[in-house]
């Protein structure tokens, strides 16, 4: 009875340590896929990390790094993105369920992310 008890109380100990986790993506491109976000990664072809992400409409400055590292967008929402310039100008337009390399102007000097409706902004 005895061999009983401490077997269980062992399974039960196991069970709290090693029991089923849900593992994170080792990929943050699923992330933000599978969440259906808007991010903005550090190098072309969503490499690196995901230096910004977002989900809702508003108007966002970019942080010191996601402006000198952005250089690759993807926006898994059914919304438009409008991306500007933070020096030198430009601004451009990343359409719903789209994937996109930052033109030239915006490439580490993304200034402002806009989340929302359709505008005139030319396409990236």
């Amino acid at each position: 009875m005895r061999n009983k008890i401490v077997f269980g109380a062992l399974a039960v100990v196991a069970g709290l340590v090693a029991g089923p986790a849900a593992p994170a993506s080792a990929d943050p491109i699923d992330d933000c896929r599978g969440l259906q976000l808007v991010c903005i990664f550090e190098h072309p072809n969503h490499g690196g990390q995901a230096t910004w992400t977002e989900v809702n409409d508003g108007t966002y400055n970019t942080s010191y790094r996601t402006r000198t590292t952005a250089s690759n967008i993807v926006n898994s929402t059914n919304r438009y993105v409008i991306l500007r310039a933070y020096s030198g100008g430009g601004q451009c337009q990343v359409g719903p369920y789209s994937e996109v390399n930052f033109p030239g102007y915006l490439d580490n000097n993304l200034g402002q992310i806009a989340i929302g409706n359709w505008s005139n902004v030319p396409g990236c």
